[in-house]
């Protein structure tokens, strides 16, 4: 189902999901509950495929939960806005399918945490649904995503840097090549490229002529 986004008010439901996602990472880490015995996902390994659920709730360090859970906040707020009810099922699927991409296909041994695969998921569908609806307020959206979150695209790529801080990139690329699926999966669903009274003329003209072209055949 399609909608407009025009005039759209924020409202305070926006932002209860995002409160309660980040306060439970925030929670579970500075309780150390958080173990990445239990909370990592190891790849391919069936004992700790219970990490596709948990690993996005555990991380490292203080600067590692910072730099997930300020930008999780603030992409998974945007989705909501703009996408309303179908939202939910959004960040679901995101929330699965890349917990299960890095179970399958993250490199044997490592013990993955951090929320980050599902954080590049979130910016890879916003800002490619964007340019895919041609709508003017979801394309604004997707000039901030560059601008706030451009240098992540670099986090997808096996260099140096990543290597030495033992960041997995393989798990943000699967995040962001899931993002650009969905936002290609459910490119008719969600707000759309508005339409104005001159675009309804042109397609209303059009229509009578080629019934007028009908007739004379």
């Amino acid at each position: 189902m399609s909608h407009s986004i025009e005039n759209k008010k924020v409202t305070i439901s926006t932002f209860i999901l995002p409160f309660i996602v980040c306060g439970l990472i925030i929670f579970f880490h500075y309780a150390n509950l958080d173990s990445r015995s239990v909370f990592g996902i190891r790849p391919q390994n069936i004992d700790y495929f219970i990490g596709v659920f948990l690993a996005p709730f555990a991380h490292s360090d203080s600067n590692h939960l910072i730099n997930n859970t300020v930008p999780l906040f603030f992409l998974m707020s945007l989705l909501i806005h703009f996408f309303e009810a179908l939202s939910y099922r959004l960040i679901f699927l995101m929330y699965f399918f890349t917990g299960l991409g890095m179970w399958f296909f993250c490199p044997l041994g490592h013990n993955i945490i951090g929320a980050s695969g599902v954080l590049y998921c979130l910016a890879s569908f916003l800002f490619f649904s964007g340019l895919i609806r041609k709508n003017r307020q979801l394309m604004s959206i997707s000039l901030i995503i560059v601008f706030l979150y451009g240098s992540m695209f670099w986090g997808i790529f096996d260099l140096p840097n990543n290597q030495i801080n033992n960041i997995s990139w393989q798990s943000h690329r699967i995040g962001f090549v899931l993002g650009v699926l969905f936002s290609v999966i459910f490119k008719s669903k969600g707000p759309q490229k508005k339409k104005y009274q001159w675009e309804y003329e042109e397609e209303d003209s059009e229509i009578d002529q080629q019934y007028r072209y009908t007739i004379k055949d």
